[in-house]
């Protein structure tokens, strides 16, 4: 699991924000709880949760875990932490960083690339319908007190290199997809969100005004306060994306 600590700028919404990331390992119940209640001691009133494969999923059969947590099991330690103010952001991964679900034989036609599993092809109309459903059972799972949604999208370093996704311009894929998997927050009044480095990443930046003005820009960079002279090129960039109109946590 990871922490990433954020400080929220320009918007009315929590100001430091923990997360805690579900990739590598099955947590028992206790672990997280403990993590919860030293979050709350220091501070935090917010977890951004990435569950990935971690909890029972009925929109993802097959891919969860064989210890995942039960829905029910979840809501225990949803509850635990509204019960230490601290406000739920889920987060689900859209783009890249889909190897827990694209590894499965059952969903490998949702590939960018047959022989890579990390990354969707958000070409095929079939992605977008899965993953509506996913965050549709997110907010299910996670209650009517969400009212911000994290929908991934970093990282993904083969999106649009198939022959489809190729003949488009990649950033008018890029934000056309969220948008449409972003209908399903927008209708339940929840704001989305999306990691920094490939709307930002100089490949794509100088159509980073295709993305929908309400998704939050979430910015990250491991070098910050390091002793580097490496600074992530979407840092800089900082401030194009507030003067066009973004909030960026």
């Amino acid at each position: 699991f990871a922490f990433g600590v954020m400080a929220m700028t320009a918007v009315a919404a929590p100001k430091l924000v923990l997360h805690i990331d579900f990739n590598t390992a099955q947590l028992r119940r206790e672990t997280v709880v403990d993590m919860l209640q030293e979050a709350a001691r220091d501070g935090y009133d917010a977890i951004l949760w990435e569950i990935e494969n971690k909890v029972k999923l009925d929109s993802l059969p097959g891919v969860p875990v064989e210890k995942a947590f039960t829905k029910e099991e979840f809501r225990g330690l949803l509850q635990e932490a509204e019960r230490l103010g601290l406000e739920p952001i889920p987060l689900f991964q859209t783009f890249g960083h889909a190897e827990y679900v694209l590894s499965k034989p059952a969903y490998t036609n949702l590939r960018e690339q047959a022989d890579r599993y990390d990354c969707y092809c958000v070409s095929k109309p079939e992605v977008a319908e899965l993953q509506k459903k996913v965050v549709a059972e997110y907010l299910d799972l996670f209650g009517p007190k969400v009212k911000w949604f994290h929908l991934g999208g970093d990282e993904a370093r083969i999106f649009a290199t198939c022959p489809v996704c190729k003949a488009r311009k990649p950033m008018e894929l890029y934000a056309e997809h969220l948008d449409a998997v972003a209908s399903v927050l927008r209708a339940k009044g929840v704001r989305p969100g999306i990691w920094c480095d490939m709307v930002m990443g100089d490949k794509y930046v100088a159509d980073l005004a295709k993305v929908p003005r309400d998704f939050i820009i979430w910015h990250w960079d491991y070098q910050v306060g390091a002793p580097s002279a490496w600074v992530c090129p979407w840092t800089k960039k900082l401030p194009m994306a507030r003067d066009l109109g973004f909030d960026v946590v």
